[in-house]
């Protein structure tokens, strides 16, 4: 049911009046100029190299494998690491960069040889997206960004990726391109920010995932995979 909203405008005047503000509108706001700007300027100089070799070392901190291919060659690396790891169902999210990298051939190579393989579906049920995220052993997505800093990737829920791609398979391979690495969560930040000024529609939610599930709650003991996926790879593909 949907409510109403009495006598709105006078109740916030009047918390306005006893704060002492103005009721007028501003015509505009305007974003602050800081004097001080280390939250941009941190790591802000470093080449896409450095950038690259700073991801690495920050990954193993995080139990986290980098693997590095070409945008010729992401499909059959993403083919080894499920041999690997033992092949078992996949689950994508639905994106085009997985067409532009072509790696649809080889996920039908996969269902013929019996390897389940689907894509989180706006036209399925959330209830069966869910299921088959419950039952696949791998998710497969690219990040939309990737802080250098932390080893975490930025990824959006929508209509073609769910929030339980990324928390339910056992194994989560994240494909980063090499163009989308920034240094910190700042420049992720704005640049979401700058996609919604422009007129993108908002997306459901924003996840800041870095690495596999840990949790050190019991007597201070990491353990790894607790809550989520027990390995995470990322396979870096140099798209420059």
């Amino acid at each position: 049911m949907k409510g109403t909203i009495s006598h709105r405008d006078s109740f916030l005047a009047h918390i306005q009046q006893q704060l002492g503000k103005s009721s007028s509108k501003p015509a505009s706001i305007r974003r602050p100029v800081w004097k001080h700007r280390v939250n941009w300027e941190t790591n802000e100089g470093l080449s896409k190299e450095e950038l690259v070799e700073q991801l690495k070392v920050q990954c193993q901190q995080i139990h986290t494998r980098v693997v590095e291919t070409t945008p010729k060659e992401a499909p059959s690396t993403l083919r080894l690491l499920m041999k690997e790891y033992g092949e078992g169902p996949v689950m994508t999210s639905s994106d085009r960069r997985f067409a532009q990298y072509e790696c649809h051939p080889m996920f039908q190579a996969l269902q013929k040889e019996g390897i389940s393989v689907t894509s989180w579906n706006a036209d399925t049920s959330r209830e069966e997206n869910i299921r088959q995220a419950e039952q696949a052993k791998y998710a497969v997505v690219f990040s939309d960004y990737t802080l250098a800093e932390s080893g975490t990737v930025v990824l959006s829920s929508h209509q073609g990726q769910g929030r339980a791609l990324h928390f339910l398979p056992m194994m989560y391979i994240v494909c980063i391109e090499k163009s989308t690495i920034v240094p910190r969560m700042i420049h992720a930040a704005s640049a979401l920010h700058r996609l919604v000024e422009e007129g993108e529609q908002t997306k459901g939610a924003i996840h800041f995932i870095s690495g596999p599930s840990n949790s050190a709650d019991i007597e201070m003991n990491l353990v790894v995979g607790v809550h989520g996926p027990v390995r995470a790879v990322y396979v870096l593909i140099d798209d420059e």
